[in-house]
């Protein structure tokens, strides 16, 4: 069954990873004044039986009760929806996706249920129908659902906006960044005349967000390797859903992702 109503959907699969997505999801939905959305999906059996489907009814339900449990500790005041889906997840949260405000998962537990078939984040993350975080867990560290910093590339004026959203949403400065993959002929002349442009790029954003404290950054190379030798904890970097190899490269760098759309504005 499709909700028409809009909620910020978690997939919810009984892994820390699915937990953590799920206190990360409570402010997006607080902010929008959206139910919170957790599902379960179970995959068909291929040993159908009442024991072997009781089992893993009473998992979903146990996995679902322990996320909950961790959304109602944060104390924000959000209504909290559960439900067990049956099929295939990454078809399952593509349905979700159709009247989801965001959807948002684990960048370890749900992508292990698709082996074989690549990554369900990635996946998602490239095909959803709505905005898509996958929020990774520092390594070493307890879970947050704080931010320290937001990432974006200033080429695209949509993803900007969601960028500063985040960041006024989550009070955390951001760094808009402009990656240059040519030579300059002149370093300093070069770069200068590539942070200018970078300034005007982003002007009409720091006017409309006076409140986000924004870091304009020119760098070499590519998002990948700026990523890579910035790494911070609970760093979230904001992209364009057809960006698949930064949303990759991001987690390879250890940061957590919102992977948009242009058209979701």
């Amino acid at each position: 069954m499709l909700h028409s109503a809009p909620t910020v959907v978690v997939g919810v699969d009984g892994s820390k990873a699915a937990t953590d997505a799920a206190r990360w999801a409570v402010d997006e939905a607080v902010s929008r004044d959206m139910p919170l959305r957790l599902v379960y999906v179970i995959e068909p059996s291929h040993f159908p039986g009442a024991a072997t489907h009781e089992g893993r009814l009473a998992a979903a339900r146990s996995a679902l009760y322990d996320a909950q449990r961790a959304v109602e500790a944060t104390g924000k005041p959000v209504k909290v929806e559960t439900e067990i889906l049956t099929g295939k997840p990454l078809t399952k949260l593509m349905e979700e996706s159709r009247s989801a405000a965001m959807i948002c998962v684990g960048s370890i537990g749900l992508s292990h249920a698709n082996r074989g078939v690549g990554s369900l984040s990635a996946a998602l993350a490239a095909s959803a129908l709505c905005p898509v975080a996958v929020i990774r867990r520092p390594a070493g560290r307890r879970a947050t659902a704080k931010v320290g910093r937001v990432v974006v590339q200033a080429d695209d004026g949509a993803v900007l906006r969601h960028a500063f959203e985040e960041a006024r949403l989550r009070q955390a400065p951001l760094r808009a960044i402009s990656v240059s993959r040519a030579a300059w002929p002149d370093e300093v002349d070069g770069k200068r005349l590539a942070q200018a442009q970078l300034d005007r790029r982003i002007a009409r954003w720091t006017r409309l967000y006076p409140d986000v404290e924004v870091e304009p950054a020119v760098v070499r190379g590519s998002v990948d390797r700026y990523l890579a030798t910035h790494e911070e904890p609970d760093q979230l970097f904001v992209t364009d859903a057809r960006a698949c190899h930064d949303l990759c490269g991001a987690h390879n760098a250890g940061c957590s992702v919102l992977a948009t759309r242009s058209s979701n504005l």
